[in-house]
């Protein structure tokens, strides 16, 4: 009942601010682009050695629209007993690591939780390793 006592100036005001902020949301979520996070895993399965494990090589590359994202951080989770592990991409978007992974199954997921200009990205990768 407040409102319909204030001036038709007043709810004019309050329509115009609100549509301008709806109308800045709307372009900085238009502006975040989308980026692209490969993984892949060498070798994806096979046998732990004389150590229990199986030494895997992790890689993957970062880019949005055809053009590559460097010096990004890569969150590497799933490689066993909780351990996980950060990397940065290089001048070419490209990043590796290597784990250790003991017997199992391994669901991998690099994970990029976006920057000023793009969103988050994520990939999976199942690495099986038998005993």
């Amino acid at each position: 009942m407040k409102l319909i006592a204030m001036s038709a100036g007043v709810v004019a005001l309050v329509l115009i601010v609100g549509a301008m902020t709806t109308m800045y949301s709307q372009q900085a979520y238009a502006q975040a682009k989308s980026p692209s996070l490969s993984l892949g895993a060498f070798p994806n399965k096979g046998k732990v050695g004389s150590a229990g494990t199986l030494r895997v090589s992790l890689s993957g590359k970062l880019t949005s629209e055809g053009s590559v994202i460097d010096g990004a951080t890569i969150h590497i989770y799933g490689t066993g007993e909780g351990k996980q592990f950060t990397v940065t991409t290089n001048e070419f978007g490209s990043y590796n690591t290597v784990v250790d992974l003991g017997p199992g199954t391994h669901e991998i997921q690099a994970y990029f939780p976006g920057d000023a200009t793009h969103i988050s990205a994520s990939a999976t990768r199942v690495v099986t390793v038998t005993s």
